[in-house]
């Protein structure tokens, strides 16, 4: 099989000892930065009440109003 250019150029960087890519790259050692954790029961209820804040249809009763809007026109003559 052959050699991908990638590979080659690491070898070669090796061969001349300058620094490698890999040793570049930051060594977590299996550590995830971002963990996560499971939320706790307030934040679980202030994430749904701030997710529904601004639905209405909780707080009505059925009920609906209609609005008719009337236009005037000057008329300019």
């Amino acid at each position: 099989m052959s050699m991908s250019k990638a590979k080659k150029a690491r070898q070669k960087l090796a061969q001349q000892g300058r620094m490698m890519p890999d040793a570049l790259r930051g060594s977590w050692q299996g550590i995830n930065p971002a963990g996560r954790r499971t939320p706790t029961l307030q934040e679980k209820q202030a994430k749904l009440n701030k997710k529904h804040r601004r639905n209405h249809a909780s707080y009505s009763d059925g009920s609906f109003f209609m609005y008719k809007r009337l236009q005037r026109r000057c008329e300019a003559g």
